[in-house]
């Protein structure tokens, strides 16, 4: 058997691994770096802890709060008016109490085992730097602290296996040093790990090379046809590929494959910006989430990663001085022994985003053969091992497993009573 992964970002490589592992014939076929490519944007996090979905009770007032106080972390960007608004419809859709907690179990039965699969992925691989410190929820106000407690207890409640320790502002300043003496306290999440993301995907691309994968990088893929036999033809502008199997997962850029098999889906680009520095004195040592502004913070070997920002909507592939500026005043005033003298990299990057949340992953509805890993958000890296592992038995057995039921890709068709699509709704093309 032979099986295309089209996309050669984390999700896509760790695919490939997991399907070598199975015994299959792997080619992988990537445009290589281009602008707006979501690994190089990432903070690098791995945290089932922060697993819980974007929509849920409370949401519109807590974005109407930092409207109000010039601190939100959300924006929109032009895009097809159809789309967005079936976007945005299932995401006040998704935002109930029970669909919140359902969609936390399921992301976390996919995340719960991540940090050791990871662990074991670099104890194979020298070149990939990983840091085991945890992850610090901080905040400034009693509301963030309270914040920061409720998304770790529901977490907790609904399947996270990782401890944490809630910290008073005497026990933090001994943890974390680099903290200025206003932030009011923490929440430890210490099972959590920080990787550095292009490390990883070059690990990545080392084990699936040395499994025995063709590898194809600087060629896009133009659509997925059927060929005579049966089978499946991924068509380049260069050459076509004969597969038994394929999966998408290409990012934001699988929305036209799968348009083009008759399979739309409400998947939009939720743009985030990093600048990673230098600095003067000590940076921190622990990965930050800076609860008030909703900002990352990853310290790495080459300098410290900030992340940030949800532009939701068309295209974000580049960043620029202001969005980075925005990221380092916001950071600065967490910070009292670190000071940014030397900025090296500004980047942004389109996350694949689904309204819930939740990725897509499983079997292409009336594409036999076909199949998707896709709509991560910003948990590519935290689902990366789970989403693989889960599939990889899928594509090559036809084994269903549970654990995919929630992220199937028909899920956000609209049916009437009887539980038959509705005729005229499938499509959410603008």
């Amino acid at each position: 058997m032979n099986v295309v992964v089209i996309g050669g970002g984390v999700i896509g490589l760790y695919c490939a691994l997991e399907l070598l592992g199975e015994g299959v014939g792997v080619t992988v076929i990537d445009d290589g770096p281009r602008p707006g490519t979501a690994t190089p944007v990432s903070a690098g996090w791995v945290v089932p802890s922060l697993s819980a979905p974007l929509s849920g009770p409370g949401v519109a007032g807590k974005l109407a709060r930092q409207i109000v106080d010039r601190r939100c972390a959300f924006g929109i960007r032009p895009a097809p008016p159809a789309r967005l608004a079936r976007w945005l419809w299932e995401f006040a859709r998704s935002g109930t109490d029970q669909r919140h907690r359902a969609g936390l179990r399921a992301v976390l039965s996919l995340a719960n085992d991540s940090v050791d699969a990871f662990r074991k992925l670099s104890a194979a691989e020298e070149g990939m730097e990983m840091h085991h410190t945890g992850v610090l929820l901080t905040a400034r106000e009693p509301r963030g602290l309270s914040e920061a407690v409720a998304l770790l207890e529901e977490a907790r409640a609904e399947g996270y296996s990782g401890d944490f320790e809630i910290l008073d502002q005497e026990a933090l300043v001994r943890r974390e040093p680099a903290l200025a003496p206003n932030v009011l306290g923490a929440v430890h999440a210490r099972a959590e790990a920080h990787l550095q993301p292009e490390t990883l995907r070059s690990a990545l691309i080392d084990m699936v090379g040395s499994a025995g994968a063709l590898r194809y990088e600087g060629t896009a893929v133009q659509g997925v046809e059927r060929a005579d036999d049966g089978r499946w033809n991924v068509v380049t502008s260069q050459y076509a590929v004969t597969a038994d199997r394929v999966v998408i997962a290409a990012g934001v850029w699988s929305t036209r494959l799968l348009d083009q098999l008759g399979v739309p889906v409400p998947l939009l680009s939720g743009t985030g910006h990093t600048v990673t520095a230098e600095g003067m004195s000590s940076p921190p040592r622990h990965a930050l989430k800076l609860m008030e502004p909703n900002i990352a913070i990853a310290p790495f070997n080459d300098g410290v990663r900030i992340a940030g920002r949800f532009e939701l909507g068309g295209p974000g592939d580049h960043t620029s001085r202001r969005s980075a500026g925005r990221l380092l005043r916001a950071a600065a005033p967490y910070l009292k022994r670190w000071d940014p003298s030397h900025v090296h990299a500004e980047r942004a990057g389109m996350r694949p985003a689904t309204p819930d949340s939740m990725p897509l992953i499983g079997r292409v509805p009336g594409a036999p053969g076909v199949f998707a890993a896709t709509g991560h958000g910003m948990l590519g890296l935290t689902l990366a091992p789970g989403t693989a592992s889960a599939l990889a038995p899928l594509v090559v057995r036809g084994t269903e497993s549970e654990v995919l039921r929630p992220f199937a890709l028909d899920r956000f068709r609209r049916r009437d009573g009887t539980g038959r699509e509705r005729p005229g709704e499938r499509s959410l093309s603008a």
